[in-house]
């Protein structure tokens, strides 16, 4: 590590430095970024982006006193380095390493978990009206996060509080894809069009260049000692000082070294719609700002007239998509499970009470490795099973996936298709057709035990025990709702294990066991193997399953266990 670096061991040491050794110390950092991230992985042209952004608000600001509320949070490595964890930043996204995203847990200079964005404004909002000690609250905003809502809706309550708060846009004209929409536009021109700002109360001022260290620390210093609230606009290079992330941001937006061998469930999903979208105008892909992470890329370039992005606006892509299908379109809005609750208000009173035929693609659900707690995917079974006119499917490999894809084009209701960030490994040679609600039986059948997986991941654990030691049946629950009553009922007098990637409260196994209360019957003897939500953290894959049980060992203590009360 260089001498610069060597000398910072909290923000307080670089408040000496002049601003040569402030560049100096940028150009370390991002060596430092660039150096741990194309090794391990992580959210590169964002963090490169913000380097001497970040270091100038550390030179003004105090912000163990002060509060640096970072909007979205992935763009925290440069603060992470300068807060006391340079020497641990190496084990970044690692299981018992330091997270890539902020958290309170971790130091005292993170003032909030945040890995969604526009929620910013809205946590200072908070914590200005209650048990403010008067210290300067600031919200580095990336203007990606300015197409959502909470973000206006806060603003709108700034001058209701007549306390200081400062906003820094970091303008870069990226989410993780292009931004898109007027705001996109209107933010181009931010300097010419103030006057929204003036109407919520808050001072404008702009716009400075990102990179520029001496002008940076002029303009937080003006902040810093304005008595009102105000907006800094700062331009910024999103990938700066990497070639291939300056020219591709979105590509290295999110990087990992190794790509996943066998494809992913979401460029099967986005392949498999721009061919159904090609043979049925009706059909629409919406995304809220992630084209390529969803797979959707694929339609945008088959059947652009057809490919809706509306930035990083999940509610409004969900009630617009509602608007759509009740007016004879068929939209599939493609969405990370994280992200699909903040829509829940319009899954439940525009999709599903409306009964509109919206098909949603939900990606990344289940675990997620790498991101930590605001990135997994395991409580949509739980949102989604309770809700009105909804049907929930699984599939357990891409060409399940297809068949569902080609099957959901005439289906006419809501419809919720959940897969994981996974690659299927067990080759399966049981394919049913589908119907709703139907299961499939990957077994002969006539053990006393049936294990009843949802979802890629499940059914691949279960086929290797199975393969590896026998003794029970596998059944591919692939519709999580409605149930397959036919195959419930033959088991009635079996023994179960559910094996699902979401939580357990309000998930698959509890369906199960409301369905045998529903009809009167016994609820045979069953484990419930679910998600345990306070073992969710940033670690591999493989780590995740572990630590909550999802290994070929533990699944067999289950069946172990079950045999034993035959005895």
């Amino acid at each position: 590590m260089s001498k610069l670096l060597d000398l910072v061991n909290s923000p307080k040491d670089i408040k000496s430095f002049d601003v040569g050794q402030l560049e100096e110390l940028a150009r370390e950092i991002r060596s430092l970024i660039l150096d741990v991230v194309l090794k391990k992985g992580g959210h590169l042209s964002s963090n490169l982006g913000v380097v001497e952004l970040t270091i100038a608000l550390h030179y003004v600001f105090d912000f163990s006193k002060d509060r640096l509320i970072l909007d979205v949070g992935h763009q925290c490595y440069a603060h992470k380095i300068l807060t006391g964890r340079k020497d641990d930043f190496a084990s970044l996204r690692s299981n018992g390493g330091i997270a890539g995203f902020p958290k309170r847990e971790e130091s005292i200079y993170d003032a909030a978990n945040t890995g969604h964005s526009s929620t910013s404004a809205s946590l200072a909002c908070g914590m200005l009206r209650y048990g403010h000690d008067g210290s300067q609250i600031v919200a580095l905003i990336g203007d990606g996060a300015m197409t959502g809502g909470l973000i206006y809706e806060a603003f709108n309550d700034v001058k209701t509080i007549g306390k200081k708060f400062i906003a820094v846009i970091n303008n870069n004209d990226m989410s993780i894809s292009k931004n898109v929409g007027s705001v996109a536009e209107y933010l181009r021109d931010l300097d010419t069009v103030r006057q929204p700002f003036r109407e919520y109360g808050i001072k404008y001022y702009g716009s400075v260049d990102g990179h520029n260290i001496q002008d940076l620390i002029k303009a937080f210093t003006f902040a810093r000692e304005c008595k009102n609230s105000i907006i800094i606009n700062v331009h910024t290079q999103k990938g700066k000082g990497y070639e291939e992330a300056e020219k591709h941001p979105d590509k290295y937006h999110s990087y990992s070294p190794s790509r996943a061998e066998g494809g992913s469930f979401s460029s099967c999903m986005g392949k498999k719609l721009a061919e159904l979208a090609a043979r049925d105008e009706r059909i629409f892909a919406i995304t809220a700002a992630m084209a390529d992470g969803t797979g959707l890329d694929a339609v945008q370039k088959a059947v652009p007239s057809r490919f809706v992005d509306v930035g990083i606006a999940e509610e409004h892509a969900l009630c617009m998509a509602s608007g759509m299908a009740m007016s004879g379109a068929k939209p599939y809005f493609a969405v990370y499970s994280s992200f699909l609750q903040r829509a829940y208000d319009q899954v439940i009173h525009d999709m599903c009470l409306n009964n509109c035929a919206v098909t949603l693609c939900i990606d990344r659900a289940g675990f997620v490795p790498g991101d930590g707690e605001t990135h997994q995917g395991v409580y949509d079974i739980s949102f989604l099973r309770s809700v009105k006119n909804m049907t929930i499917a699984a599939p357990k490999d891409f060409e399940e996936l297809n068949a569902l894809l080609e099957w959901s084009a005439d289906f006419d209701r809501p419809l919720a298709l959940r897969y994981p960030k996974y690659t299927p490994v067990h080759k399966y040679s049981v394919h049913l057709p589908i119907s709703e609600g139907s299961w499939e039986w990957l077994t002969p059948g006539g053990a006393d035990i049936a294990v009843l997986a949802c979802g890629a991941a499940m059914n691949d654990l279960a086929m290797s025990l199975y393969e590896s030691k026998g003794g029970f049946d596998v059944i591919n629950a692939r519709f999580i709702r409605p149930m397959d009553a036919g195959v419930l009922d033959k088991l009635a007098g079996k023994k179960l294990i559910t094996l699902e990637d979401g939580v357990m409260s309000g998930g698959f196994g509890s369906g199960v066991a409301e369905y045998y209360l529903s009809k009167g019957m016994a609820v045979p003897p069953m484990i419930i193997k679910a998600v345990d939500e306070t073992k969710l953290t940033h670690a591999s894959l493989k780590e995740l399953m572990e630590m909550n049980g999802f290994t070929q060992e533990a699944l067999w203590r289950d069946v172990a266990r079950l045999k034993n009360l035959c005895d």
